[in-house]
């Protein structure tokens, strides 16, 4: 049977071929690749590992790896995304064009093999902590600043709250305008060592605000007017894809929803920079710190919700509490708190 391969223009002006046996790695490194399964593109805009093409039966999967982007048959591929190549199909990386070649494809085979290799996956309702930060007035800052000044502003938003979620075991499921949202699993059950280690990091974020101001200022006028606010929610969620893509990872439920609801209130309808649902609040009442914020209806729900609001460092200090973080694979175990605030 015909293999399928890729056909390109190197930088020396000549015509290359490449064999897809089973796995095909596009980028400006490759590392650790073997020669006969990459193809090596030095070009600024390409990334380290760009794409990877995978043949399944006689069907190759193209899926995106990159920052700046690739484009099958003119047509940009979502983030993270992948999606199967036809014969004569051309991809796009960089100023490379690189045309796909596909001899013998038999739809049947193809569509057999596509089924028993795809991945199954299964929704499954988990208990998690939510931590949305939120960028207060981010409309007007956009308005008034140029938007290089508003992306290096988001930027060391981003860099900075994700770091601090890692460090905490959490996971960051999206950052996008002015949100960085982030999660911690619980499983079946309630853990007060997930939802204290999400406040801990709401507070650990916060405390950097400062430090953000501090590195831009007289530098980025945008930073001049940063204020920001957290919401922070416990409860149940369906875990799943909707799509392809690895970043279309879902969390469905209420709580999620009063997370971005809350993290809006936050440090402008409430008094508090860090506003936790009451759930939350329960787990970490004897570790941190909260103020009774009383009743508030939340946009878009029926009824109301009992929030708390958790204090910063300062505030935390003060309590007679000494705990400390320690790790048990991916789950954080509390027995010292004041190391994780100072």
């Amino acid at each position: 049977m015909p293999r399928t391969y890729l056909e390109w223009i190197d930088e020396n002006k000549k015509m290359r071929r490449l064999d897809i046996v089973d796995r095909v790695f596009i980028g400006r490194v490759c590392k650790g690749i073997d020669d006969t399964r990459r193809i090596i593109l030095k070009h600024p805009a390409v990334s380290r590992d760009h794409v990877e093409i995978n043949l399944t039966g006689t069907q190759p999967i193209i899926r995106d790896l990159s920052k700046n982007g690739t484009w099958v048959n003119n047509v940009r591929l979502a983030a993270g995304s992948a999606r199967s190549l036809e014969d004569g199909d051309v991809v796009r990386l960089g100023d490379t064009q690189i045309l796909v070649r596909c001899p013998y494809q038999a739809d049947g085979a193809k569509n057999d093999e596509m089924e028993s290799t795809q991945t199954l996956v299964t929704p499954r309702e988990v208990i998690v902590t939510n931590v949305v930060a939120d960028v207060r007035g981010f409309c007007s800052i956009s308005q008034m600043e140029e938007s290089y000044r508003v992306y290096e502003l988001m930027k060391e938003i981003i860099q900075t709250f994700c770091t601090i979620v890692h460090e905490h075991k959490g996971t960051v499921k999206d950052y996008n305008g002015d949100e960085v949202y982030a999660f911690w699993e619980h499983g079946s059950h309630l853990c007060k060592d997930q939802a204290a280690a999400a406040c801990l990091t709401a507070l650990k974020q916060a405390q950097t605000v400062d430090q953000i101001r501090a590195k831009l200022a007289g530098v980025n006028p945008a930073v001049e007017s940063l204020r920001l606010g957290w919401g922070i929610t416990t409860g149940k969620v369906t875990m799943s894809h909707y799509g392809w893509r690895v970043t279309d990872l879902t969390l469905v439920g209420d709580c999620t929803n009063s997370a971005f609801r809350l993290s809006s209130m936050a440090n402008k309808n409430l008094n508090s920079e860090i506003v936790v649902c009451s759930q939350t609040a329960e787990l970490v009442r004897r570790l941190l710190p909260t103020e009774d914020l009383g009743l508030v209806t939340l946009r878009g729900r029926s009824g109301q919700e009992h929030v708390y609001g958790i204090s910063r460092e300062e505030d935390c200090a003060k309590s007679r509490l000494t705990y400390e973080p320690s790790y048990v694979g991916d789950r954080v175990l509390v027995t010292d708190f004041s190391e994780m605030i100072h």
